[in-house]
């Protein structure tokens, strides 16, 4: 968050602020009891959970979407999420430092349910990427709940408080695949959806009733044409990746999508180096501390959302249909190699934090990707039984979970500390496009490798599962090449960090 602040959030409560003067919302926070505020962080904890809701019970109803939709652009249901929410999450926030955290995180809660309904009820894949695209609103609800904790809380309960928010994802890696596994079982995808669509509406209630308002205000600019011109540039460069093999590679339309992708961007590039307030500060991303930190973020979100994606299809299929992959596994069966997935990431996630305080964050940085590129090439060449599968998923979860963890204290390590919102906040956005991004290169990929099509969804062949996970590989081998040549983030730099709050997959 940014801006011209009237109140420091870090004038606690009973502390005055500017003038001499006590906030009205911090003055009152002195007088609730201790269970009102545990209650609060219980709420908005529950709350900050509808962003992991929305990646890890979604994944698992791909292949069931697919299906009933009849299509082979699925990828987009995850693509067009991470996409529509990385670029406009800075904008939320920003509207939240001018016009009051509780007032945007209700407006962004009810944006996920309204979005979560309109996918529900939708009759055809482009009616649900209208909801998804809607539903994007829910990546900003974790940062605006640690925003607006931040600012209310007394200062006795705040660290513990934020302590708990953040391990809260770890749960729900663990808890979702089992939730999104008896709702598809049941319900088939929709009952996925209709839960995403009630559970933000009980905890948007609560937040209404029960949630202080938070009485930091900022003055600042919302820098809208960076954000439109960032997303149509992606936009197109996407299309033309998803369509080109359909459309051809050398055709009109895959051209000129490319080719407008890169001039936006360029474009983007050029505003954005002379606006007073960036979307993404771009000068500061240039250096190098953050840019390689930049990169192995794009790289590492790429790798999570990746593997999640496709475990679901390689589990799910019928071996009938698969021949050299799948096993036909239920919803709920996905979950007996996705939980314990969830586990290592979330212990691997806590044990990094020890090892950062004595090696820094360099090291298990390098590792992670050690253990992804492994772990990737186990699944995209031997994937023939399900134990074969339980182990691959299980030496990528490793890496995956020393991803997350690591990755925010080099966020730290890389520039100073009052520049460490605007860097948190480029850092993020970058690796929300690099989801996006490697999904659809990965379905690009998998869609050229059809074997067959049943009622409309294709089935892809062994082959392009090897080649995917292969590609997988290749993008954690780039982020393990970033990573050497990092010069920050070593014992005596780092400092260290929460436990990161992104989606444990």
């Amino acid at each position: 968050m940014t801006g011209m602040r009237m109140t420091s959030p870090d004038d606690g409560p009973g502390e005055a602020g500017p003038g001499g003067r006590r906030p009205a919302v911090l003055l009152e926070s002195t007088r609730k009891p201790t269970a009102y505020w545990l209650f609060v962080l219980l709420v908005l904890t529950l709350l900050s959970e509808e962003t992991a809701y929305a990646y890890n019970l979604v994944t698992p109803a791909l292949p069931d979407m697919a299906a009933h939709l009849k299509t082979s652009q699925i990828a987009w249901v995850a693509t067009l999420f991470s996409l529509i929410g990385g670029v406009s999450a800075p904008l939320i926030g920003k509207l939240a430092d001018i016009h009051g955290k509780k007032r945007v995180l209700l407006s962004a809660t009810g944006a996920m349910a309204c979005g979560s309904l309109v996918v529900a009820v939708a009759p055809s894949i482009q009616v649900v990427l209208v909801g998804r695209a809607l539903e994007g609103a829910a990546i900003s609800i974790l940062p605006l709940t640690y925003s607006i904790m931040r600012d209310i809380f007394p200062k006795k309960l705040l660290a513990i408080g934020v302590s708990i928010a953040t391990t809260g994802i770890g749960l729900t890696g663990i808890l979702a695949p089992v939730i999104a596994g008896a709702l598809i079982d049941h319900f088939t995808y929709r009952g996925v959806f209709y839960f995403l669509a009630v559970f933000p509406v009980v905890l948007g209630a609560l937040v209404l009733l029960f949630v202080p308002e938070s009485p930091v205000r900022a003055r600042s600019r919302v820098d809208w044409w960076g954000a439109l011109l960032l997303g149509v540039a992606v936009g197109l460069l996407l299309v033309g990746l998803s369509e080109g093999p359909t459309w051809g590679w050398g055709s009109t339309a895959t051209l000129g999508c490319f080719i407008g992708g890169v001039v936006v961007l360029v474009g983007w590039l050029a505003y954005e180096r002379h606006s007073a307030e960036p979307l993404i500060d771009v000068g500061l991303l240039t250096g190098r501390p953050l840019l390689t930190t930049a990169i192995v973020q794009f790289t590492a979100q790429g790798i999570i959302a990746l593997n999640f994606v496709l475990l679901s299809f390689l589990v799910q299929v019928p071996r009938a249909l698969g021949h050299t992959y799948g096993f036909g596994a239920s919803a709920s069966g996905l979950a007996a190699y996705t939980t314990p997935g969830g586990i290592i990431s979330m212990l691997i996630g806590f044990a990094v934090g020890f090892v950062v305080r004595s090696r820094g964050a360099r090291l298990p940085l390098r590792l992670a990707f050690v253990f992804s590129i492994v772990g990737c090439l186990l699944l995209g060449t031997v994937h023939d039984r399900p134990w074969q599968v339980f182990v691959g998923y299980c030496v990528y979860a490793v890496g995956g979970g020393a991803l997350g963890a690591a990755i925010p204290n080099l966020v730290i390590a890389a520039v100073p500390s009052e520049k460490q919102a605007v860097s948190a906040g480029t850092v993020n956005l970058v690796g929300a496009l690099g989801a996006s991004i490697f999904v659809q290169i990965g379905f690009v990929i998998l869609n050229a490798q059809v074997s067959t099509v049943v009622q409309g969804q294709p089935i892809y062949s062994g082959t392009g599962f090897t080649l995917v996970y292969i590609y997988t590989a290749v993008v954690a081998a780039a982020g393990l090449a970033a990573s050497l040549v990092m010069r920050h983030g070593a014992a005596e730099r780092a400092e260290p960090a929460q436990a990161s709050r992104v989606p444990a997959h």
